[in-house]
């Protein structure tokens, strides 16, 4: 797994296409690992392993090797009461390590609290801050929009090291963690700090028992709902612990399992010590996840099919025969039909349909395609969001990232309109839309929109016109 960096562009914030970090546009397209340095005499998991400059050097170059998407170097410990660490003293720790990090070509993240050493370390070039407070300290905010360009992460976290065990009360964990971090989001965002240079961790084990954790990894999805993309760090900690009865340094199983239900849970990217045994575990969960477990071979995309003048159905049916006589162009699946009320537009109401295919054209000459059989059944392009005869939409192309004039993928709204969502999930329910997450998991968050599944046995499929010519096609938009 290896860091993708796009300059420029990138997929909108609000699908998590990317995350602006830096130096670089971090793609999410696939879950993102972030190696973990720790430059303390005192942490929980490393007890001054990498204290040693050197030392923590050829750390950082060890978990680039094996593939670390990020690095996060910490030198003040938060674990349960660690000791205050003054600017001055973590400064000094983490100066040569991260002048060295930053030449290893990934994201360079930097685990502080204290405003003096965020300013310090994003002189040198540091491209996160990642923050147990969540830029709470005096100043934080406001130095953070001071540099345009790097990535934040607000951690819930209630207290300090030496009072959070005491704070671990929650009537609603879930809600309670949600609320904090919407408050933190919008405060970043009034200062002047972009969404998409937005993560937000809800800080397991921080001022949390196991049991805690572990309500809030099992709903960690709700979490989503914020609007950015998220970071779960279980790695090696005290829940695990409590799960398996292990010490620190036996628990990489239960951590490489806690980052993959992390990620099956919504988390974009995660916080580990054991850097390659989690790739492997996600890259698993990946071949299985995007579909090929469920019979998609490499090659399949997903065509989101709609329209509300003349005679949908049939109008729907030969735009599917139409796509299937394409050379290159197989059809592997297709749905029922599906009525909705237009969103955003006013007219008759759409039926609406998803096919999956397999295909040897690359997205952008799908994309040709799908335009040609729209002119071919008379689609004139008028307004925005005006009726059409015909609307074909290349919605996914296997777990493909794309940001250009032309063409997005995945298409920038799918996750937001039912009348996609539904169709897909009754033939790809386990299909991963590329940077959101599971289809079913989509489809549970979009719940104001009205769709009506027609029954049958998908009579519009097959046989539904002559292929050189549409029926009803008539040049309405």
């Amino acid at each position: 797994m290896t860091t993708r960096a796009v300059r420029g562009g990138g997929v909108s914030a609000a699908s998590f296409g990317s995350l602006r970090a830096g130096r670089f546009r971090l793609a999410l397209d696939r879950p993102r690992v972030m190696g973990i340095v720790n430059l303390t005499p005192d942490s929980f998991a490393d007890v001054g392993r990498w204290l040693d400059p050197a030392a923590a050097i050829r750390h950082c170059e060890a978990l680039c090797r094996a593939g670390a998407d990020l690095i996060d170097l910490g030198a003040a410990s938060t674990r349960p009461d660690a000791a205050p660490v003054s600017a001055e003293e973590e400064w000094r720790r983490l100066r040569p390590v991260l002048r060295a990090a930053l030449a290893l070509g990934v994201p360079v993240s930097v685990d502080t609290t204290q405003t003096e050493v965020m300013r310090a370390v994003l002189d040198e070039g540091a491209d996160m801050i990642n923050d147990v407070h969540a830029l709470r300290a005096p100043g934080a905010l406001a130095l953070l929009a001071a540099y345009p360009g790097v990535a934040v992460c607000l951690m819930h976290m209630r207290g300090d090291p030496s009072t959070m065990r005491a704070m671990a009360r929650y009537d609603d964990v879930v809600a309670e963690v949600a609320g904090f971090l919407r408050g933190r989001i919008d405060a970043a965002r009034a200062a002047g700090i972009g969404a998409d240079r937005i993560v937000a961790d809800p800080g397991y084990g921080f001022a949390k028992r196991p049991e805690h954790s572990l309500e809030l990894l099992e709903r960690q999805r709700e979490l989503r709902e914020l609007g950015v993309p998220l970071l779960a760090g279980l790695s090696r900690k005290g829940t695990l612990g409590a799960i398996t009865g292990r010490p620190v340094g036996e628990r990489v199983a239960a951590s490489v399992a806690a980052a993959v239900i992390a990620v099956e849970h919504g988390a974009s990217i995660v916080r580990v010590h054991d850097v390659a045994e989690t790739i492997d575990a996600l890259k698993v969960w990946q071949s299985v996840r995007a579909g090929r477990a469920d019979g998609l071979a490499p090659g399949w995309a997903a065509i989101g099919l709609g329209a509300n003048l003349g005679d949908p159905a049939p109008m729907l049916g030969w735009a599917v025969e139409a796509l299937s006589q394409v050379p290159g162009i197989t059809l592997l699946r297709w749905s029922s039909l599906y009525r909705s009320a237009p969103v955003d537009a006013d007219g008759p109401d759409y039926l609406n349909a998803v096919v999956l295919v397999r295909s040897v054209l690359t997205p952008p000459e799908l994309l040709g395609v799908l335009h040609e059989v729209e002119q071919r059944a008379g689609r004139v392009r008028g307004w925005r969001n005006a009726p059409r005869v015909l609307d074909l939409d290349l919605l996914l192309a296997g777990d493909t990232v794309l940001a250009g004039a032309d063409l997005t993928l995945p298409h920038p709204r799918m996750h937001q309109r039912r009348f996609v969502l539904e169709p897909l999930a009754e033939i790809a329910p386990d299909v991963v839309i590329p940077g959101i997450g599971p289809v079913r998991d989509s489809l549970a968050m979009v719940r104001e929109q009205a769709v009506q599944r027609l029954t049958g046995e998908r009579p519009w499929c097959g046989g539904g016109g002559d292929r050189a010519g549409a029926p009803g096609a008539s040049g309405a938009p």
